[in-house]
């Protein structure tokens, strides 16, 4: 009997593609935006939503669950910057935009990343900008142009015909 099946086998053997789902996801979670391909967009959006839902509850037995997932600085960042951040949304985490084939192969590419990714973005440039005093580098000053100097001796020289 047919029954269905969640997700993908990646062409991996099981330990194989668990670490390969474990490695997307942190790459995710750390850096907020990875682009991939569309199947494996799908997948790790799909584990870092359920991951970010389990940091939410924030108690021991989730810290613990998650440790054995995860390595110990990608646990940290979801549980003070991440949970936080999504504590008032039930779900929906992430967004996938598609975007250009591969050259190479033609996969349907995608970016993967958080909802409010833009949002946070743009309060650390406004940090920055205040940090800076708003202020943009001055260009270095141009400099005069340079006038030919003659000296006698640089005069031009006429040519002599050969003498035969």
């Amino acid at each position: 009997m047919y029954k269905r099946i969640k997700g993908k086998k990646f062409s991996r053997k099981t330990d194989q593609r668990r670490a390969f789902m474990r490695n997307l996801s942190v790459n995710l979670i750390m850096e907020e935006k990875i682009t991939t391909t569309k199947t494996r967009a799908r997948a790790a959006s799909s584990m870092v939503e359920r991951l970010i839902t389990k940091a939410k509850a924030g108690n021991l037995a989730a810290t613990r669950i998650l440790s054995g997932i995860l390595p110990q600085v990608a646990v940290k960042k979801l549980i003070s910057n991440l949970a936080p951040r999504f504590a008032q949304r039930n779900g929906g985490y992430t967004r996938i935009i598609r975007i250009a084939q591969r050259f190479k192969d033609g996969a349907e590419m995608s970016v993967v990343e958080f909802i409010d990714r833009d949002e946070i973005a743009a309060k650390e440039k406004e940090t920055k900008k205040e940090k800076t005093g708003g202020k943009k580098k001055s260009a270095k000053k141009a400099k005069p142009a340079k006038t030919e100097k003659k000296d006698e001796k640089s005069e031009p020289v006429e040519a002599k015909p050969a003498e035969k």
